[in-house]
């Protein structure tokens, strides 16, 4: 397998959650998503007819910690890009904490569309002029926020997977 093709994966379910949140989330199999699917509450008859009413959200935070894999390292010009399999309202964020300095810094965020996806989907981010990943001083986390509606039915927000790598295509 040549190196370009060893990315840094993880599925959904593979996260650390905070006490708070694992009583949010369900696991099944490899996707992790907020709730189980069902609502506990019924939305007030209100909303439906005043959109102006705003429900109640709630949110999941994960993260999933980075290890360097042959996949990150390029020479040359090259972007990092990441990519996630996700349903619903997903924000995601990669992070480089710096050890040194306690600073953390992002280095691609997206997500939290205005339209999230009902069914599954596959996006993808990079960013360009990359530097490459320095384990040495720094450590590297995938931050994802799953957020719906407390009277959600049907699908979720949840994630399959994410994928991490370095690139020379743009």
């Amino acid at each position: 397998m040549a190196d370009s093709t060893r990315y840094w994966t993880t599925v959904g379910s593979a996260g650390t959650l905070s006490a708070a949140d694992l009583a949010k989330v369900s696991l099944n199999g490899a996707v992790i998503e907020l709730g189980t699917g069902t609502s506990v509450a019924p939305p007030p008859a209100a909303a439906a007819e005043d959109p102006s009413i705003v429900t109640r959200q709630i949110s999941a935070v994960v993260r999933y910690n980075i290890t360097p894999v042959d996949g990150l390292f390029a020479t040359g010009t090259f972007a990092y890009v990441l990519q996630l399999t996700h349903r619903g309202d997903v924000g995601v964020r990669l992070i480089q904490f710096d050890h040194t300095s306690g600073n953390e810094t992002d280095l691609i965020q997206f997500g939290n569309s205005s339209s999230p996806p009902s069914g599954y989907a596959t996006v993808t981010s990079e960013t360009l002029n990359a530097t490459e990943m320095d384990f040495v001083n720094c450590a590297y986390y995938v931050e994802a926020t799953l957020t719906a509606s407390a009277t959600v039915v049907g699908n979720p927000a949840a994630i399959a997977d994410i994928k991490v790598y370095a690139t020379n295509t743009f």
